[in-house]
């Protein structure tokens, strides 16, 4: 082979890679988004905005790429673009899944969150406080309360019934009547004086009787309070495990209706979290399960009806999808790190979400 065929043959080779390096720095991409507060927002001026936006801008901007925003309706739609091709990179609030990977590919995560449980804070008012205090659980507790009332007087009957006659006696009712009456003023420390005991046995019984009073009372009270005040700032539901039997909503294609399924738990789905939260509100539904972070950042101004529950075991990570032959791949990783780990990324992430 002649040095100049070689040399043809070199160039032709090296024309592919030479035209893409020529070509990167106007490169062009079909990018993805959903609006998604605060990481996809779209402006009064009809531009995009929000968290996730900001970063890809400045990442396209350091690496000369040009970008044609495609605005896209939902996380799914986000995903099957990217598979089949339509797009280049979707940005957004999209979790790392291995359903998903299956699919399409991601870069590396840039923020960290968890899923939330948005649920209405019931108000209780007094008729709340009348039915706690006519509930089952409080009405055995007077019961039992009673029935030590009832011993200690009796025992107190039995010991004085013959020297203290006069504060003791009468017949059986009567007497035990005069025990339990003295037990209670005993044990809530009103001690009228109008009945003591006056025998050895009595007063030994009446000092042990004091300083129980003392420890039951409190617990009692201490059990009261409580329990009013849990009654006071119930919600909804109160965790994971109450899912299943409330009227639970989930946004259609997120990882919070795959932590569902997952956990058999069925839901109703709604186009977003906005939809969501209004269903709360108006007492249509009693959860809506979805990302904690764009929850919070919907209920940053502060919802008196509204609280929000944590997920238990739903960490998840936010990235860039990229379709599965993206060839600048490990370029734009390399800058994700870089930008991440700057101090503007950290400025960038309190201005959105402040102290999340």
């Amino acid at each position: 082979m002649t040095t100049m065929v070689r040399a043809i043959l070199l160039l032709i080779v090296g024309l592919p890679s030479l035209a893409f390096a020529q070509s990167n720095e106007t490169m062009s991409l079909k990018v993805g988004v959903k609006p998604v507060a605060p990481f996809v927002v779209k402006m009064e001026d009809g531009e995009w905005g929000g968290l996730s936006v900001e970063l890809w801008r400045s990442i396209a901007l350091k690496q000369g790429w040009e970008t044609q925003w495609v605005p896209l309706a939902s996380a799914e739609a986000q995903i099957n673009a990217l598979a089949t091709g339509e797009i280049d990179v979707a940005v957004g609030a999209l979790s790392m899944t291995p359903e998903r990977e299956a699919v399409m590919d991601f870069s590396h995560p840039f923020f960290s969150t968890g899923l939330g449980i948005a649920t209405p804070v019931q108000d209780s008012g007094w008729l709340a406080l009348l039915v706690q205090l006519v509930s089952p659980a409080f009405l055995s507790a007077v019961g039992v309360l009673a029935v030590l009332l009832f011993a200690v007087g009796a025992l107190l009957w039995l010991v004085e019934r013959k020297r203290n006659p006069e504060q003791f006696g009468g017949s059986l009712s009567e007497g035990i009547g005069n025990g339990f009456w003295w037990s209670a003023v005993t044990m809530t420390t009103v001690g009228y004086g109008d009945k003591a005991p006056v025998t050895k046995a009595g007063r030994l019984l009446a000092t042990i009787w004091m300083f129980v009073s003392v420890i039951t009372i409190s617990s009692f009270t201490a059990a009261i309070a409580s329990s009013v005040t849990v009654n006071q700032m119930s919600t909804a539901v109160t965790g994971l495990q109450d899912l299943a039997k409330a009227r639970t909503l989930v946004v259609a294609g997120s990882t919070g209706q795959q932590a569902l399924t997952l956990r058999g738990i069925k839901a109703k789905t709604v186009a977003s979290a906005e939809e969501g939260l209004a269903a709360l509100r108006d007492g249509s539904a009693d959860a809506l399960v979805y990302d904690e972070a764009i929850l919070r950042y919907l209920l940053r101004d502060g919802d008196e009806q509204l609280d929000i529950l944590q997920f238990a075991g739903s960490q998840q990570e936010y990235a860039l999808g990229l379709r599965e032959d993206f060839p600048e791949r490990e370029v734009l990783n390399q800058r994700l790190l870089e930008e991440t780990r700057g101090d503007a990324w950290q400025l960038t992430l309190q201005r959105y979400l402040g102290q999340l």
